[in-house]
């Protein structure tokens, strides 16, 4: 038989042997049903607390003028007042209990006043022998005329003869009990001492009690049938039958060959996980599922089951019962298989491998032991200090480990010098062999030989293999950067040569033109006022580029002072109106708010929106409307100006911002190239950021302005 025949050939055996028997102790419970009900104790150990406070209240109702309680002077009211309340309520709860139980009969009987309280249930006299032999429980009380109890029977003397207070009230109210130093006992009532000899339970007297619970139980939901039928009382045989199953699997996995249960799932699955996980889990589902098989075979066996599902009106009742009840016993009998074979795998694979292999606390040796081993993998960028003193102490040990040896610590001991050398000699030629390397490396790239790169373990260096990357990078990036503003210079000279060169032509031939006696009076005034064009843009030109190199240079004076930003953004626009106007642009502004008061240069701030208006004026598509939005937060104030392009936007928004930044178009068009670079620096001056944002033909120009800015 080949192994895989073997697998399932155990694993269909396993699972038929748990069937086999879940199904043996399911076919026993209708030999075990009703044999546990006739048991007297079961009545006295379950009614017995509430017999107590129903005999009270019997008492009472027998004789008027029973006091039960008594307090003495020292007791305070609202400690008597508490006390009866509660008395009462317990009385009241145990008449609900056993006064409408058709099981439970009763008769009490005053013998002075021969008046008898007696149950509606209760067909004859109770103290009749009669009555007695047909009852599965009887029981008698007798006090005489001073209260002392004269016979009982079947009941516990010590719960009647002379009630116990703690007893009473301890569950339900916060007693307890100490002997005074003077010899006196003291009851703690919530909180309250009160003096033992205050507070008294009397007991009835001149009273004959007798309880009886039939032979002939009755399922009317009482009390008493449902302790007779509690699911408790078949405990026994569910243990029975789970410690005989227990046993049969058991031998089961024994004396079946480990190599073959190794693989089979469960099993498999099980070892797998960590020991501690593994039996946890076992040990709770074994514990879980014993507990359900006691609860499901106990409500079973006593039909509280089977009424159940028929009340919730399912077909076939019976065999949902019986399927339920299989299940259950077969998932235990299942858990307690896999609790066999972690035994039997722990005793034969051996205590210690599995304590070292599969355990969590294995793993954390593992990872000690891993850490002692790189105790000798030195990183220099460590503290160096700590480093040394964890060397100094785990040698001091090792030291103080062979001083305690005597003789054989001095044999040790030369074993651990010759070792310890051999030790640091490796290290130190490894360390050797790794400066090397980095000695080669730095040679390449003081050379200039960026491509150069360390790969290999350069053991204590490593540190220091990541700052040569890191510096490499820093090389490259100031030949990246250097090389651009070599390039930024060149096409800064060139783009101001031609945009100084541009109106100082015109300057040149207009005033040729000028010089002419053949022109009339109506084209020198013509000539004129283009010379001035020429002039004004040249003149904006230069201070421009003035404005700029002061920014950049850092001698930039800012007159600061506080100043509503909304209004200062209504008075530019207000002034720019015609040049916008004249596009058809329709400005719309929002804000939450009418005033935004901030600390700013006046003049600069004020150029800021000019500059951008103006841009807004000469670029946006006409006919179009240009939306500012002002939004305040508790740290700063965005201002956003979004419009329309006229035309394709081939630039990228980091380009724009650059002086003399600006489409083939605007070439020929009047400015100076640097109205966004005059916007970036002011704003950046005065502590606050600018960029513009391009999404398809929307061009966006983004201020922030920080809140209470110290520039």
């Amino acid at each position: 038989m080949n192994k895989i025949n073997k697998k399932r050939t155990f694993f269909i055996s396993f699972m038929a042997l748990i069937i086999f028997l879940s199904g043996m102790v399911v076919s026993l419970y209708d030999n075990v049903e009703g044999k546990f009900n006739h048991n007297e104790n079961i009545i006295i150990n379950h009614l017995n607390s509430e017999m107590k406070y129903f005999t009270l209240a019997k008492a009472k109702e027998a004789d008027p003028s029973y006091q039960i309680l008594s307090f003495g002077k020292d007791v305070p009211k609202d400690i008597r007042e508490q006390l009866t309340e509660n008395l009462e309520e317990n009385m009241s709860s145990s008449l609900n209990v056993l006064e409408n139980d058709s099981n439970f009969l009763y008769e009490i009987k005053n013998t002075k006043t021969k008046k008898t309280v007696k149950s509606k249930y209760l067909k004859n006299n109770i103290f009749d022998k009669d009555v007695k032999n047909k009852s599965i429980f009887y029981g008698t009380l007798y006090y005489d005329a001073k209260g002392e109890l004269k016979d009982i029977e079947s009941l516990y003397k010590g719960d009647y003869d002379g009630f116990d207070f703690m007893s009473f009230f301890e569950n339900s109210l916060d007693v307890g009990y100490s002997g005074g130093e003077d010899g006196s006992d003291r009851f703690y009532i919530n909180g309250v001492s009160v003096p033992q000899d205050q507070i008294k339970i009397n007991t009835p007297d001149n009273v004959s009690i007798a309880y009886s619970v039939p032979k002939n139980v009755k399922d009317n939901g009482g009390m008493v049938y449902y302790y007779l039928n509690s699911w408790e009382n078949y405990n026994a045989f569910s243990a029975a039958a789970l410690m005989f199953g227990s046993f049969i699997i058991a031998l089961f996995i024994l004396f079946y060959p480990k190599s073959i249960e190794d693989e089979v799932t469960p099993f498999s699955s099980f070892r797998k996980l960590r020991g501690e996980i593994n039996i946890g889990f076992t040990a709770t589902a074994i514990t879980l599922g014993c507990m359900g098989c006691l609860i499901v075979s106990g409500y079973t066996i006593n039909g509280v089951f089977l009424n159940l599902v028929d009340t919730l009106g399912f077909t076939f009742a019976n065999f949902i019962v019986v399927l339920c009840n299989m299940v259950i016993w077969a998932l235990t009998f299942l858990v307690i298989g896999i609790g066999c074979y972690d035994v039997k795998y722990i005793v034969v694979d051996g205590i210690w491998r599995f304590l070292r292999d599969d355990t969590l606390i294995g793993d954390l040796c593992r990872n000690i032991k891993g850490g002692i081993n790189k105790l000798g993998n030195v990183d220099l960028s460590d503290n160096i200090n700590r480093t040394i003193m964890k060397y100094a102490l785990i040698n001091t040990l090792v030291i103080l480990i062979m001083i305690c040896l005597w003789w054989f610590g001095i044999f040790l001991a030369i074993i651990y010098a010759v070792v310890s050398y051999l030790w640091v000699k490796e290290k130190v030629d490894k360390i050797k062999a790794d400066y090397d390397v980095l000695l080669v490396s730095a040679e390449n790239l003081a050379k200039g030989n960026f491509n150069d790169e360390i790969t290999e373990d350069v053991g204590v260096f490593n540190s220091l293999k990541d700052e040569f990357r890191n510096i490499k990078t820093g090389f490259e990036e100031a030949v990246r950067e250097e090389t651009k503003s070599q390039n930024m210079r060149t096409e800064l000279i060139s783009n101001v040569s031609h945009d100084l060169k541009t109106p100082l032509t015109g300057i040149k031939n207009y005033v040729e033109l000028l010089q002419q006696d053949s022109i009339d009076e109506e084209t020198r005034k013509e000539y004129t006022e283009t010379l001035n064009q020429y002039i004004d843009r040249l003149s904006t030109l230069i201070e421009d580029l003035f404005e700029v190199s002061k920014v950049n240079s850092g001698n930039i004076n800012l007159d600061l002072m506080e100043l509503n930003l909304i209004q200062l953004i209504e008075q530019t626009k207000d002034e720019c109106f015609e040049v916008l106007n004249s596009r058809g642009l329709e400005m719309i502004m929002t804000s939450a708010n009418s005033e935004i008061p901030l600390m700013l240069d006046g003049d600069k701030t004020y150029r800021i929106f000019e500059n951008l208006f103006n841009n807004v004026a000469k670029y946006a598509l006409p006919s179009t409307r240009v939306y500012i939005d002002i939004i305040e937060s508790e740290e700063d104030v965005m201002v956003e100006i979004k419009n329309i392009s006229a035309s394709q936007m081939n630039f990228t928004s980091e380009e724009i911002v650059e002086r003399f930044v600006r489409g083939d178009k605007s070439r020929h068009e009047s400015g100076s190239g640097i109205g966004l670079a005059i916007v970036k620096s002011y704003v950046e001056a005065q502590g606050g950021s600018f960029k513009i944002d391009i999404d398809g033909d929307l061009f966006k120009a983004i201020i922030v302005f920080r809140k209470n800015t110290n520039n």
